[in-house]
């Protein structure tokens, strides 16, 4: 009931903002254009070009909202971040915009061509963003709830008492917050074992009448807050987690997170069969579209793969999927062909890396990852720098083998190390072409972070996560960032 609960007050919160989105969009183009001509019956601007202006930014404000996660409640937790993200969202939509109308030859009608009318109307959708954003919606959204009587939900804090207060008067700063939230700090010591201390926990919630929690960390390994953590999944309570640690893996919640403090969120809820089965007709689609867009360029990679060194186009190898099945596992072949022994090789390496003694560099520089740049062919160096080897695999998620957001699939010789049962959770899932891993590390984290990552993925799947992943990895792909 709490995680149902949450999840209606995000989506409404969600559609909510959107809604004011799509007018503000609206607005800003009918005030500039009649600003800048006086009239919205003008062949310079026809409706034609208004319409599919609107359509073309609002379809990039949802992209970039739902990436820079811009409709969640906690974004009223901090203005600054806020307006700082709105107005870096409208800089990078009005600069696409640009590019398009320079590239198509300024199309009177099919965009807005005046100079002036953009100049106006994206002056109208600053201030009227900035100023829904920050101030409007949450005001609405509080006085919404109050006219629905939307019951108080009860939260309690347990850690170190002043960080607690921290959170707490951060919490504070949302107005929606301080409608709908209750909250109160555990004063007392928690337990040293994960087991005992979820048992501790419950126990505090139900005499409280809490229905969610945040636990603050402090020397718990990863181990530890992923064991305590699916407890918590689950017995189906919302909560968030504060650690010092969390910064160390680049993926957190930068609304809650604070100095040395990061945060994550554990709000959604629990794919159903029919959110399993609409996501599964998304991979299908994007698969096939995948398939369609890059089959040009994974000829050309075919090519030069065969051209210039000797061996098969493709790397096969059996990799284990969902509920432990097998599958088999395609890339581009960007080694020579020397497959026993470099198994052999990636078998001891991979023993090394998850004692933790596998890293190459210092500091910035760390990578965990096997690197032999005698064994990398030259087109190989880059297709694995940029991702472009892992385009076959785009195959077995239209086969339904894997999916497009999911983590990446071990190989079967590398199954014996996952041997906790947070460990496991991610063969709960479908591996997937991109993730949280993919995205936000790659070769630089040791084996108990990538695998926190993983695991974070699995506790936290949503449509809007999927999405922002997807988005994000074109970057991560295109500046090869952390590819070896």
């Amino acid at each position: 009931m709490p995680l149902k609960r949450g999840f209606f007050l995000n989506r409404m919160y969600f559609i909510t903002l959107i809604l004011v989105d799509f007018v503000i969009l609206a607005v800003a183009i009918i005030l500039s254009v009649l600003l800048r001509f006086g009239t919205l019956n003008t062949s310079a601007v026809p409706l034609s070009a208004m319409a599919l202006t609107w359509v073309f930014f609002a379809i990039l404000q949802m992209l970039f909202s739902m990436v820079e996660n811009l409709y969640a409640i906690r974004t009223t937790v901090n203005r600054m971040m806020n307006t700082y993200r709105t107005l870096r969202l409208i800089l990078i939509s009005a600069s696409a915009y640009i590019i398009i109308q320079f590239l198509t030859h300024f199309p009177v009608r099919i965009f807005v061509s005046s100079r002036i009318a953009i100049l106006l109307f994206l002056l109208f959708w600053t201030i009227l963003s900035v100023l829904c954003r920050i101030i409007l919606v949450p005001w609405f959204f509080t006085n919404l709830l109050r006219l629905t009587r939307f019951v108080t939900i009860s939260t309690v804090i347990f850690g170190p008492s002043e960080t607690g207060l921290r959170i707490m008067r951060a919490l504070s700063r949302s107005p929606i917050n301080r409608q709908i939230l209750k909250i109160r700090i555990h004063r007392g010591e928690v337990a040293d074992d994960p087991d005992a201390r979820f048992d501790q926990i419950r126990a505090v919630m139900k005499e409280t009448g809490a229905a969610e929690f945040v636990m603050i960390f402090d020397d718990e390994d990863f181990s530890f807050i992923a064991r305590f953590s699916m407890h918590a999944r689950r017995a189906g309570i919302p909560f968030s987690i504060f650690s010092w640690r969390i910064p160390e893996l680049g993926y957190f919640d930068p609304w809650l997170s604070f100095k040395n403090f990061g945060a994550l969120t554990f709000y959604s809820k629990e794919w159903s069969r029919t959110a399993e089965g609409v996501w599964r007709a998304m991979d299908i689609i994007l698969s096939s579209i995948g398939i369609l867009i890059f089959s040009p360029l994974m000829l050309i990679i075919a090519l030069a793969v065969k051209l210039t060194s000797p061996g098969g186009v493709l790397f096969e190898q059996s990799r284990i999927g969902l509920n432990l099945k097998p599958f088999k596992f395609l890339k581009f072949r960007s080694m020579r062909n020397d497959a026993n022994q470099k198994r052999q090789e990636h078998e001891a390496y991979f023993r090394k890396y998850v004692e933790g003694a596998a890293a190459e560099g210092e500091g910035a520089e760390k990578v965990f990852k096997q690197v032999d740049t005698t064994a990398v062919t030259p087109i190989g160096r880059f297709i694995r720098k940029t991702s472009l080897d892992e385009l076959p695999q785009m195959f077995s998620v239209l086969k339904g083998e894997m999916s497009t957001v999911g983590p990446r699939p071990c190989i079967d010789y590398e199954l014996q190390y996952y041997d906790k049962d947070w460990l496991r959770q991610r063969f709960n899932v479908k591996p997937g072409l991109t993730g949280i891993w993919q995205v936000y590390a790659r070769s630089r984290l040791d084996f108990e972070k990538a695998q926190f990552l993983d695991f974070v993925y699995v506790m936290s799947r949503s449509d809007g996560v999927n999405i922002r992943l997807i988005l994000k990895t074109f970057p991560v792909m295109l500046f090869g960032r952390g590819g070896i």
